[in-house]
């Protein structure tokens, strides 16, 4: 901050001051002192109880989305272990087409899984078809069979705990399960799948297929299908009704494209009746918890496609904030689900709001008791000593003409003569001193100003202000920059034919034009050794396009050499050609500072600069030389010819590039 400026603030806050009461002095400090410490121990109370409940929502959330993708792996591996058996049975011909011979163990399959509405095979040269499934209120069971004795179609058949047929129930219709799409999809894919979730034409319930194609015993021949009819109902339902998601929190199950699979809501998942009934989509849910979670779900990631991983997430609902948890549910048979979790913030943050409550009332009671003292005692203080008050109030605004009468009190009755005597000599010197004052802050502030920008020409400024802390050593270690060395080819020759003061001006004109570039690109000229430039990326303060910004400069610099006519600028002397500048770049780490107590410098050591003042001399003239680890950071964005590999002195073998041009 500049003096003056520095000054003037110095005078304002003097005049605040002065015009702060005795009162204000004893009374403001005391109760700073309760209010500071009660607003403290109350604030980190009610933060503490804040990451507490976070932390809580968290695995809570945690908790119970893995609880619900547990009982949804069970859920969805039964199926298709069933349908495996099944297979196993059409293979090896257990299953009778005809009679139905085999289908007991559908039926003990069915009696296990509570949640499958029914399972059967479908022959593939025949189009036959047999199965067992609940019947409409899921209390008994009916066998389905289709073939040649059917005529096509499908008749319904009561059954005993056999699954020996009793009697005829009734006749289904045509129908081949060769053109049923759990058919076709498990054929063409050749493996077990599942199905799109659709509404079962017997029940109206939501339901989805496993299916798994069969082969015959040698496994050459597809031989059919056997499938297994999963219901989404009312005990996935309650499950999630019966998990503890705080007071008014909901859990429920989406597929990729919105439809809801099912929730913990007791909203239907369906809407329409009969051949218009049809799967209920997440932002048409009943539930506003539902509704706003799916919305704000595809309004931050586009749709729900793009959730592939686990998500902990929050947003508002009319200003009130709600935790969410989403966890992706799928396997490699066709499932392709999202687990949703959403808990209202208030359902943990009711009793921290009551405490809150609580604390304040408590402060406030707290703060009244000193309060009132403290406004007591600095009356009582500070009534004898008002009129000195006044008075040095005065002075402090500049009023010097300034005389307190004597007090009766000893002390300020002293206090008063002192004060009258300064005050005198206040208004002798004041003007002399102030004058003084901003003649020599004046002077230092412009000394100052010559040796800040000095010493900024000589030493970038992080290294600088370690210099004006008094640092002894002034040095560390990078792990990664980009180093480049420049060459002018044919000027020490040069150098033999032309006058030293047209040349050093030559050379000032080409390092100028440099000496932009690198400040242009934010990069830290190093020195210049007689015709030979460095120059480096990525230090002092690091930065990750230091590869880029050095490649930028090196192009460049090509482009000024352009610029520069030998013969143009200093006559056609003899044996004059155009300047050409050599270039080496290397990346790696290197060890930066400042060394000795006089005419000290900024350098660099290290085997990456050593490395990029060999791509310099090994070069040729006109071109970019790199080394394989800039090239590396390069290559993508710059186009390179590889130059092969080369002996480098001190070095051996290296593979090299030349840096053309930026893509």
């Amino acid at each position: 901050m500049p003096f003056p400026l520095l000054r003037r603030c110095r005078r304002q806050l003097k005049r605040r001051v002065g015009n702060v009461s005795l009162r204000t002095v004893l009374v403001v400090p005391f109760l700073l002192q309760v209010v500071l410490t009660v607003s403290l121990v109350g604030y980190f109370s009610f933060r503490n109880g804040e990451a507490a409940v976070q932390d809580l929502a968290s695995q809570l959330r945690d908790e119970l989305t893995a609880r619900i993708n547990q009982r949804l792996q069970s859920y969805v591996r039964a199926p298709h272990a069933i349908n495996r058996l099944n297979v196993d049975a059409l293979s090896k011909g257990d299953l009778n087409f005809s009679t139905g011979a085999g289908s007991n163990q559908f039926l003990q399959q069915l009696k296990i899984a509570s949640y499958v509405n029914a399972v059967y095979c479908g022959d593939r040269e025949t189009g036959d078809f047999v199965g067992v499934s609940r019947t409409g209120d899921g209390a008994f069971f009916e066998l389905m069979i289709r073939n040649s004795e059917t005529d096509g179609r499908m008749y319904l058949y009561g059954i005993d705990i056999r699954a020996d047929r009793l009697y005829f129930l009734r006749d289904a219709g045509p129908y081949d399960p060769r053109t049923r799409l759990w058919y076709q999809v498990a054929r063409a894919s050749a493996r077990a799948k599942w199905s799109d979730i659709y509404l079962d034409f017997t029940t109206n319930i939501p339901t989805i297929t496993a299916s798994l194609p069969a082969h015959d015993s040698w496994g050459n021949h597809f031989v059919g299908v056997c499938g297994t009819d999963v219901l989404l109902t009312e005990e996935l339902r309650q499950f999630l009704k019966g998990l503890e998601i705080g007071k008014t929190g909901e859990a429920f199950i989406l597929e990729r494209s919105g439809i809801l699979v099912s929730s913990s809501t007791d909203d239907p998942i369906t809407v329409g009746t009969a051949e218009e009934a049809q799967m209920l989509k997440a932002t048409e849910s009943l539930n506003p918890l539902v509704r706003a979670t799916t919305q704000y779900l595809i309004q931050k990631f586009g749709n729900l496609r793009g959730i592939r991983r686990s998500q902990q997430l929050d947003f508002k609902i009319d200003g009130k904030r709600q935790f969410v948890e989403v966890l992706p549910f799928n396997d490699d048979r066709g499932l392709d689900w999202l687990i949703v979790l959403v808990v209202p913030e208030s359902d943990f943050m009711e009793q921290i709001n009551a405490s809150k409550r609580t604390t304040i009332l408590l402060c406030v009671a707290v703060l009244i008791v000193p309060t009132v003292f403290s406004i007591a005692m600095a009356r009582w203080i500070g009534r004898p000593i008002w009129r000195l008050s006044l008075a040095s109030q005065a002075i402090a605004q500049g009023d010097l003409k300034q005389y307190v009468k004597s007090d009766s009190i000893r002390e300020l009755r002293i206090l008063s003569q002192s004060f009258n005597t300064m005050s005198r000599q206040l208004r002798e010197y004041f003007e002399t001193l102030e004058n003084r004052v901003e003649e020599r802050t004046f002077e230092l502030h412009q000394e100052k100003e010559k040796s800040e920008k000095l010493l900024l020409n000589i030493l970038p400024k992080a290294i600088a202000d370690q210099l004006k802390e008094e640092r002894k050593t002034i040095a560390s270690a990078i792990e990664n920059v980009t180093i480049l060395f420049a060459d002018i080819v044919g000027f020490t020759p040069l150098s033999a034919r032309v006058p030293p003061i047209e040349l050093v001006g030559l050379l000032n004109q080409m390092f100028s034009r440099f000496d932009e570039l690198a400040e242009r690109h934010k990069l830290e000229k190093i020195k210049t050794i007689g015709d030979a430039y460095m120059v480096v990326g990525g230090l002092p303060i690091p930065r990750d396009d230091h590869a880029e910004a050095i490649a930028d400069m090196a192009i460049e610099m090509q482009q000024i050499m352009d610029e520069f006519n030998a013969c143009q600028i200093l006559g056609n002397i003899p044996g004059c050609e155009n300047f050409q500048i050599r270039i080496g770049i290397n990346t790696g780490p290197v060890v930066a500072g400042v060394i000795g107590i006089k005419k000290f410098s900024y350098d660099l050591w290290g085997n990456a600069v050593n490395i990029a003042s060999r791509m310099e001399s090994s070069g040729e003239p006109g071109r970019i030389q790199v080394t394989d680890v800039t090239y590396e950071r390069l290559k993508y964005r710059y186009k390179f010819e590889p130059r092969g590999t080369i002996k480098v002195k001190g070095k051996g073998d290296m593979t090299t590039y030349w840096l053309i041009e930026k893509l």
